[in-house]
């Protein structure tokens, strides 16, 4: 019995000492918020205010001191996001994850941004800018806390080094963002191999205005392509951010609004993750005061707003890359055609260190035209190498100048000055002031491509034909300042270019313009608009032209021959209204109509024409803009190809026949799921976000990292872009949406607000980790101070004096 105690008591004693060592690690790990640090880089004491929510307040006498607690604090925050945002474009995530990322390293060892970022780093120093001492202030601030502050407890359940940011570290972090809002990369190899099907099979895709089917039938095709698309893929899929996506933004004029001054709005669409994507941070300074955005490991921040002017950001959505099939000379494989005689490719080798392996060397071919992208791509001939042409790569990268500048303008003159050293990637840049001025820019050189080029087919490298032709000069992009209709707005649609008074359409990738209706619909109001009605708006779950779609899918299925079960299933989605709340049954319906459509209209196809690797293609095309764009014309195409069944020889199917079958297999699919009465089919029940974490996917640790699951309205059509990818099970499992939602209202000072998506915080254990999200999925707000007054009667404070 003695012994059964002691065992008893030995038990009870290392449990207790047990949850006091979790107990104190979990209070080590979180950041400290207040008290005092001496800082050995820092000239003149700094105080950071942190808020409610976590965000600094930075007052410093200087700006490099105030660059440096920046620094300091976002490291505080969001170190390990720092360290996976660094590693994606130089290829280094194998080093802390293993095999499994090895595809996604050799790809962007292949992609060159690393590369491009020494050029870039080096023409910096070169030129004396004035962002590089800021920049390097802000890495002093990010490598203190890196060495002599808490080391997070990612590194050390993943056992990774210290290693001090660089210059280099900042534009690869940038590069990956400007690689991210590319569509090319896996949209081209999909049209081209649609292309080898035949102009009619392209016609029932909502290609842009700029592209002419009759045009597409003269580019080749081929199985490499299929494999190339599958390929960047599953590499995007595969990283542990996730990529930039689109946006919304309007900007009000003193006219429109009902407080008689510029109201600007904007909720940038990034795929969901934890940490949140972007840091807020207020800098003070004799010289500066601003509230930014910013992104892990860039100093500069890319929303701003201050007492005199906003800025706001979407994606434009423009083609700025193409592909070149290069022709590679058969008695000298190390020579491809240029125009008229050969040259050697360029080649360099690349060591890429895994975890718990042995180095990997690859060898990375560049063309006049950029590095060669399939040379990563298992099981793909080298004979027929193509070229990643990229705007990105043709020019000096100046966006952290522009991030700057953008941060410290007085005036539109100043904010359009800034956005024109953008060259890539291209952005809706969005503009408000104190003074009334309102406006927008489409930011970004736009390349002139010859006239028979259809941009998104993989091109020929070796005549030269299809090469650029130029530029156009930033006062030829869409834009529109002070317009007489009183508002500009954005919402990744096509917009227009006016170039000698001719109207050009460019191309891109645009997204439909469900959205863009809603947004111009509410905006077009005769009344002055609210602040309430504008945070409506952020929120508003209305499918623009729905209702003609939906009217063609049930006179489709009148006469159909269906169950009690189908007959209550339609009624119910008959009466939708188009809106996405939560407690809908006609989004649940729509959304696995829609996908069982597709892939009854097309699997068949692609199996026939490609074997199988036509399923791959299905799904590198349901996850392209091209998916999205094209629903309402898919379904309409009466005649199109699709339809019929490529296996069913003795009789042809029409549309009537592919509708009715998605239309039961959605309803037995919902049934299985949910039960077997329509009422319990919720959007609610069907659309689901968890922000997740990279350790997340661990079980164990699901709970501590991962933020969620929660039941959401909206969808990818409507203003509340609240979207998904696509999955043969018809899971509807949120991974993209807004970043921020922000209103910066020039009524007052601190009349603006905001909210994230999860937290301002990027530490499991630190309060402000999550103290947003159930805010954020109920459409609340938070307020923006920047006078001083109401941050410091807000907020806790942390001294940082510089050392003795």
């Amino acid at each position: 019995m003695k012994v059964i105690k002691y065992i008893f008591g030995v038990l009870a004693t290392i449990a207790v000492l047990i949850a006091v060592f979790l107990l104190f690690y979990v209070n080590y790990q979180k950041p400290e918020y207040q008290g005092e640090y001496e800082f050995e880089g820092l000239e003149k004491t700094v105080r950071v205010h942190f808020d409610t929510y976590g965000t600094p307040h930075i007052y410093a006498r200087n700006n490099l001191d105030a660059y440096r607690a920046l620094g300091y604090v976002h490291a505080q925050d969001r170190l390990w996001q720092m360290e996976l945002m660094r590693r994606i474009a130089s290829g280094r995530l194998a080093e802390i994850f293993g095999k499994k990322l090895l595809e996604t390293d050799k790809f962007f060892r292949t992609v060159g941004i690393h590369e491009y970022s020494k050029k870039n780093v080096a023409e910096l120093r070169e030129r004396k800018a004035r962002i590089l001492p800021l920049a390097e202030a802000y890495l002093e601030g990010v490598n203190e806390f890196l060495i002599e502050g808490k080391t997070p407890v990612e590194f050390t359940l993943l056992g990774i080094d210290k290693i001090p940011f660089t210059l280099e570290d900042i534009y690869n972090i940038t590069g990956y963002m400007s690689f991210s809002f590319a569509n090319a990369q896996k949209t081209d190899p999909v049209v081209t191999e649609f292309a080898g099907m035949g102009t009619s099979y392209l016609k029932a895709f909502d290609l842009d205005p700029t592209v002419s089917s009759e045009k597409i039938k003269s580019y080749s095709r081929g199985s490499d392509y299929i494999a190339i698309a599958e390929h960047v893929n599953d590499v995007l899929n595969q990283m542990p951010l996730m990529p930039f996506i689109g946006s919304n933004s309007w900007v009000l004029s003193p006219e429109k609004s009902e407080t008689g001054r510029v109201v600007l709005s904007n909720d940038p669409h990034i795929g969901f993750s934890q940490p949140a994507v972007w840091y807020e941070a207020h800098l003070s300074t004799p010289d500066v005061n601003y509230f930014g955005y910013h992104i892990a490991g860039v100093p500069f921040a890319f929303l701003i707003h201050n007492d005199l002017v906003a800025n706001g950001l979407t994606m434009f959505e423009n083609d700025d890359m193409d592909f070149y099939r290069e022709r590679v000379n058969k008695e000298k494989s190390s020579q491809y055609w240029v125009i008229d005689h050969w040259e050697d490719f360029e080649v360099r080798k690349e060591y890429i260190s895994i975890k718990d392996s042995a180095d990997v060397e690859i060898e990375v071919r560049s063309t006049r035209h950029g590095p060669v992208i399939n040379d990563v791509v298992d099981g793909v001939s080298k004979d027929e190498p193509i070229a990643m042409w990229w705007v990105y790569y043709q020019f000096p990268n100046h966006l952290l100048d522009a991030a700057h500048e953008m941060a410290i303008a007085k005036n539109i003159n100043d904010m359009r000055a800034a956005g024109s050293k953008i060259h890539a990637p291209g952005l809706n840049l969005m503009y408000g002031d104190a003074k009334g001025n309102i406006a927008w820019w489409a930011v970004g050189k736009l390349p002139k491509r010859p006239a028979h080029v259809n941009s998104k087919t993989i091109l020929d490298g070796a005549t030269g034909k299809d090469d650029p032709l130029g530029y156009y000069s930033f006062e030829a992009n869409p834009q529109a300042e002070n317009p007489s209709w009183g508002y500009v707005y954005s919402a990744n649609n096509q917009s227009v270019m006016n170039i000698k008074g001719r109207t050009v359409l460019y191309p891109g990738y645009y997204l439909p313009d469900t959205r863009a209706a809603r947004i111009v619909e509410v905006l077009e109001s005769e009344r002055r608009m609210s602040r309430s009605e504008l945070k409506a708006l952020f929120m508003d779950s209305k499918y623009m032209g729905i209702q003609s779609l939906k009217e063609l899918l049930v006179s489709e299925l009148i006469q159909s021959d269906l169950s009690e079960t189908e007959r209550e299933a339609l009624e119910q989605f008959s009466a939708w209204n188009g809106y996405h709340d939560k407690e809908t049954l006609g989004a649940a319906i729509f959304y696995p109509w829609v996908i069982n459509i597709y892939e009854l209209a097309m699997k068949d196809n692609l199996k026939k024409n490609f074997g199988d690797r036509g399923d791959k293609l299905f799904t590198s095309f349901m996850s392209t803009y091209l998916m999205k764009r094209s629903i309402p014309v898919f379904i309409s195409s009466v005649h199109s190809p699709w339809w019929d069944d490529a296996f069913t020889e003795d009789e042809i199917e029409d549309r009537k026949d592919i509708i009715t079958a998605a239309f039961k297999e959605t309803i037995n699919y919902l049934s299985g799921r949910f039960g077997a009465k329509p009422d319990s089919w919720t959007w609610g029940q069907v659309h689901t976000l968890e922000h997740t974490h990279p350790l997340g996917a661990v079980k164990l640790l699901r709970s501590v990292f991962n933020v969620g699951p929660y039941h959401l309205g909206g969808s990818e059509m409507v203003v509340n872009n609240l979207g998904f990818p696509y999955n043969e099970e018809k899971l509807f499992n949120t991974s993209f949406g807004p970043s921020t939602r922000r209103i910066i209202d020039f009524s007052d000072i601190d009349n603006s607000e905001s909210i994230l998506p999860t937290g301002q915080s990027g530490v499991p254990f630190s309060n402000h980790y999550n103290d947003q999200a159930q805010m954020y999925i109920e459409g609340k707000w938070r307020p923006l101070y920047l006078s001083e007054e109401k941050i410091k009667a807000n907020s806790t404070v942390l001294v940082l004096r510089p050392k003795k």
